[in-house]
């Protein structure tokens, strides 16, 4: 507005030195008209004044009166007589007078008067014109200003801040342009420096941002971020998946809205966490949150900070973890019947020796081959051939024949008892297969499980193996494996009838190629669903009832078989048509 006011300033002040420079001319031309006029005019009226033509002379004034501009003529002879007068009013501006003569000789004089009114007009005019001029100077300046401030500083300035407003809305990348002002050309890189350093720290703050929710997205366990009022302000991928909502959907709203069931059993706890600033845990048995047969533990940890608010509402699935702990106790338990089962197998093997013992000693001394027998008899008065076919009547060697292979039995058993239940140390050897497979072939015999009611001396076993195959393996580990796919063989047809016993039967193949050692353990059983063959490797996955099974035999046997011994498990099965478990032993 300073430099429009400047501009008026200096324009009218030219003006106004044009318009007194031109008046000036203007008066400088009109006199010097009125001089040409008078020196014509006393020139015409120097004869007729000679002769003194009055008629001459009139004639010439009426002429001259002609002119627009001159406003009157004014004769006089020598003596001052008025020969000739137009002149109404004198005008001392632009009135020549002069003196009319020939050869020195004094004729007369002449005065002309030129109007007013060409000086008035023209200067007027000029007036007008220098008018009309400013103000188009005036206008004229001021759009070059405007145009020139326009492209020199307006149009800078308006990309300056249109820059600094995407700068401010958070695009960080954007870099304002150079100008041609000098000034302003500095505040542009400063801002361009500030912008650049803002889009470092803040792609730092991004890049720790996804780091942070990556880590919480990538964590199992249902992460949920609320404020001080109960709103939403982060949660985790499980979280999302336990609600079944969109991210964007959770995001501000109540943790009731979105985890009624939680916030039913957590709201005081919440608020006690916040209020005490100390995490609280709460443990679920059966926690409607993740399935009624589930366990959880829920955690709500404080924030602290002076710009935090809230807790963070940690939802961990415990269910394995807590079966885990059954079977650990359930382990130690079994640890526990081994070691008296060892104990009592050592401390049966003590009178089950003498029970053999005295039997074979008691055939011994019935035998007619011994003289020291027949001598004992004859000193006794007893006829040793009659006693003998007494005994052999009433069977009694049977009975001792009986007595002494029932003990055997007994014994190998307990000797297998004592082998299985000795604690291994996973020494990998090579082994003969089919001693493997016999050895626990009979101990699988003398498993009676009352739970499911199996017998595996009902089931008709089909040996299909020879005699020259070797495995490199841990004897005892191997023997786990096969006891375990021998005894789940079994399980799978149920509890045994009349009928079942006559049809159960388990084949076990076993044949060698250059790399691997195959096993396979079938059953004609009742076989098993697609989802099961999917999940039946699992940990604690059991298609038994409640405490009948832990389900980590089939686990257990995948690890070593693939992991101990970097072998192959696999099963293929279908419903009502039996199960084959494969066993790859590496032959190397």
């Amino acid at each position: 507005m300073w430099l429009v006011f400047l501009v008026v300033v200096i324009v009218a002040a030219a003006e106004v030195g044009y318009y007194l420079y031109s008046d000036r001319l203007t008066r400088d031309m009109v006199h010097q008209r009125a001089d040409t006029l008078i020196e014509e005019l006393s020139s015409m009226l120097t004869v007729p004044l000679y002769n003194i033509d009055i008629e001459s002379i009139n004639h010439i004034c009426r002429t001259y009166s002609q002119i627009p501009d001159l406003a009157g003529i004014r004769v006089e002879d020598e003596q001052s007589l008025i020969l000739c007068d137009s002149i109404e009013t004198d005008s001392e501006n632009f009135q020549r007078m002069t003196d009319i003569k020939r050869d020195d000789f004094f004729l007369g004089k002449v005065t002309l008067v030129l109007s007013g009114d060409y000086y008035n007009q023209h200067r007027k005019q000029t007036l007008i014109a220098i008018l009309c001029v400013g103000v188009l100077l005036i206008m004229a300046m001021v759009v070059g200003i405007h145009i020139a401030m326009h492209y020199i500083l307006i149009t800078p300035l308006l990309h300056f801040n249109r820059g600094l407003s995407e700068i401010a809305e958070g695009n960080y990348s954007t870099r304002l342009l150079p100008v041609k002002h000098s000034d302003l050309n500095s505040s542009v890189d400063a801002v361009n420096s500030m912008a650049g350093k803002i889009e470092k720290v803040v792609g730092q703050l991004s890049v720790t941002k996804d780091f942070l929710q990556n880590v919480l997205n990538s964590m199992p366990s249902v992460m949920i971020g609320i404020d001080r009022k109960g709103n939403i302000t982060n949660l985790n991928h499980a979280a999302v998946r336990l609600c079944k909502r969109e991210y964007k959907q959770c995001i501000g709203k109540s943790v009731a809205d979105i985890f009624p069931t939680l916030a039913e059993k957590m709201t005081d706890s919440i608020l006690e966490s916040i209020v005490e600033s100390k995490p609280i845990t709460i443990e679920e048995k059966a926690c409607s949150i993740l399935g009624s047969k589930k366990s959880a533990e829920i955690t709500v940890y404080p924030l602290k900070g002076s710009n935090c608010n809230g807790a963070v509402i940690r939802v961990d699935d415990i269910t394995s973890r807590n079966r885990l702990q059954e079977v650990m106790v359930q382990t130690e338990k079994m640890l526990s019947v081994g070691g008296l089962g060892a104990g009592m197998a050592h401390e049966i093997n003590n009178p089950l020796g003498g029970i053999l013992q005295a039997a074979q000693n008691i055939e011994r001394r019935l035998s007619s081959e011994l003289p020291k027998n027949l001598e004992v008899a004859s000193e006794c008065d007893l006829e040793f051939a009659t006693m003998e076919k007494y005994l052999k009547e009433r069977q009694i060697f049977t009975m001792l024949s009986g007595i002494r292979e029932a003990g055997q039995r007994a014994a190998q058993i307990v000797q297998n008892m004592l082998q299985f239940s000795r604690k291994g140390d996973s020494v990998v050897e090579r082994f003969v297969l089919a001693e493997i497979l016999d050895r626990v072939l009979e101990l699988a015999n003398n498993d009676y499980d009352l739970k499911r009611k199996y017998d595996f001396k009902h089931f008709k076993i089909i040996r299909n193996y020879r005699s020259d195959i070797e495995v490199v393996c841990s004897k005892t580990e191997i023997e786990q494996v096969f006891l375990n796919l021998f005894k789940n063989a079994a399980q799978s047809y149920g509890p045994m009838d009349r009928t079942s016993e006559l049809s159960a039967e388990i084949t076990i193949n076993a044949f060698q190629n250059e790399d691997f050692v195959t096993i396979e353990v079938i059953d004609n059983g009742k076989g098993m669903e697609a989802d099961v063959q999917k999940r039946i490797f699992e940990p604690f996955f059991t298609t038994k009832v409640v405490g009948e099974g832990t389900g980590l035999g089939l686990a257990v046997s995948f690890f070593i078989i693939v992991d101990q011994h970097s072998g192959e498990l696999s099963v293929e099965s279908a419903p009502g048509q039996g199960a084959t478990f494969t066993v790859k032993l590496p032959v190397k």
